[in-house]
């Protein structure tokens, strides 16, 4: 399955609505006596699959509504904010060293000093969106290999959190739902103590993984991977990047 659908779609697109799927799967196994597994088994997947269609719909959307607010809330997108001068995420070093290799690599033809980045904040943000857009997209291109094979999981884990925050209202609204019929079924005799308890274990994971601060950690992890993997390009590619560069320029 994970060789014919990309990663990222599997897990961070689709893994937030198959989490809420379980839900309100256990929900309606929990009316089935288990000397029925085969039909509760038949059941319970086919809620799953019905509730991650439905909800896959919408997760990468509600994900990306929610990015850009968050974004402005933390000051700007986590990579560019980590290559201004004020920022302080980065030492001082380092960043010089990270504003060469941006030009380098010709992504863009240079980098603005403290003194340009001062004096004129909106131009010089629009250099390090660039160089954020770019370097994302150089990881894509080399997301097999080491060690961007690294920064492409925990690009897979921000956008898993991202998603999951932009439908927890929907899906905690299902997981309610879903308790309260799992619950039900003790009024048949049934006792579906391991339906209800796992309903409650997924809510926990969603109101632990689905929140601002664990998604602030998440996006500036993985903004320092990727950072951190700008002097792993190969020199084939550096070379052909920095072409690609002065095309554009030219053009």
């Amino acid at each position: 399955m994970i060789g014919l659908v990309d990663r990222y779609t599997l897990l961070a697109r689709v893994g937030p609505a198959v989490l809420v799927g379980m839900a309100a799967c256990l929900a309606v196994t929990a009316w089935i006596p288990f000397a029925e597994w085969p039909f509760k088994l038949a059941a319970g997947s086919t809620v799953i699959a019905i509730v991650a269609m439905v909800l896959g719909q919408l997760v990468r959307d509600a994900g990306k509504a929610i990015e850009k607010p968050l974004w402005a809330k933390w000051g700007g997108p986590p990579t560019a904010r980590m290559l201004r001068h004020r920022d302080e995420t980065i030492r001082p070093g380092l960043k010089a060293s990270l504003h060469t290799r941006m030009v380098e690599l010709g992504f863009v033809k240079r980098m603005p000093t403290r003194q340009e980045e001062d004096e004129d904040p909106n131009s010089a943000e629009l250099i390090y969106q660039t160089c954020s857009d770019r370097l994302r997209n150089k990881a894509l291109e080399l997301k097999a290999k080491p060690p961007f094979d690294v920064v492409h999981q925990e690009n897979i884990s921000y956008g898993f959190r991202r998603n999951l925050l932009g439908i927890r209202t929907y899906a905690l609204c299902i997981l309610a739902a879903s308790f309260l019929g799992a619950v039900s079924a003790f009024l048949l005799g049934r006792n579906p103590y391991l339906e209800a308890g796992g309903i409650i274990v997924i809510a926990a994971a969603i109101l632990t993984s689905a929140n601002e601060s664990a998604l602030k950690r998440t996006a500036d992890n993985y903004s320092e991977r990727l950072l951190n993997a700008v002097d792993a390009i190969p020199q084939q590619v550096r070379t052909g990047a920095a072409r690609g560069g002065r095309r554009d320029r030219e053009g």
